[in-house]
């Protein structure tokens, strides 16, 4: 598998990730990368613009990527915290929705992300750069059924929302402790018996015509809205 684009290889690097080789386009420069790379002993390979492009499966890759083993999935109990928030993500199947998602995740300082082995994207090259390394950040499990994670999550203490136009506004909930977030389907939200499963449902609060966003963007809404109600909780 391929990492791509400089943010996302940087970070990689960061994060200590196992990296085979990092080819570079030759005449541009990529002193940050050159440099970390050779600190953690590196392949450095440089080719042609149109040698990078082949390579590549993302558009305008920058002229940098990197070969790495596939993601490594993390089990449910790895990111199992004491007091923080797991998203769980109910057929995201968009690659550029889940990357943005994930980006956002790690920003919001969320434990983990749970995502279903079927009728989803999966972590590939698209993620990667969507996610402008945060993949390297934050955890994220695969598993079998979300409605099997959600009882488990239950049973581990969770109180898990599910978002919904018809749910509670976030400042009219108690977003503290343990709570698990599922983000629903991008035409479809969140399936129905996903929500029965769940202990409560989460609305943002809309102003215009439409009524419905991007699950990324509808994602990184609540998921702030819920620090921010958190902290005004302490």
């Amino acid at each position: 598998m391929h990492i791509e684009g400089r943010n996302s290889v940087l970070e990689a690097l960061y994060a200590n990730k196992k990296i085979d080789a990092i080819y570079l386009q030759e005449n541009l420069k990529f002193d940050d990368i050159e440099n970390l790379a050779k600190k953690k002993n590196v392949k450095i390979i440089r080719l042609a613009k149109n040698e990078i492009t082949t390579m590549c499966k993302t558009p305008k890759p920058q002229g940098v990527l990197a070969k790495v083993e596939d993601y490594e999935y993390f089990s449910i109990d790895e990111i199992i915290s004491d007091d923080g928030i797991i998203v769980l993500l109910d057929s995201i199947e968009d690659p550029h929705n889940l990357g943005s998602i994930i980006r956002t995740c790690e920003c919001a300082g969320v434990q983990g992300v749970v995502i279903p082995k079927h009728r989803s994207a999966s972590i590939n090259e698209t993620v990667y750069k969507t996610s402008a390394g945060a993949v390297n950040h934050v955890k994220v499990a695969k598993v079998g059924s979300i409605n099997d994670t959600i009882d488990y999550l239950k049973q581990k203490g969770y109180f898990v929302f599910a978002t919904a136009m018809d749910g509670q506004l976030v400042s009219q909930s108690n977003v503290s402790g343990k709570i698990g977030i599922v983000i629903g389907n991008e035409g479809n939200g969140v399936h129905r018996l996903t929500q029965q499963k769940c202990d409560g449902t989460l609305k943002i609060q809309m102003y215009g015509q439409l009524n419905s966003l991007n699950a990324s963007v509808a994602c990184g809404i609540i998921l702030f809205q819920i620090l921010e109600q958190r902290n005004n909780l302490i």
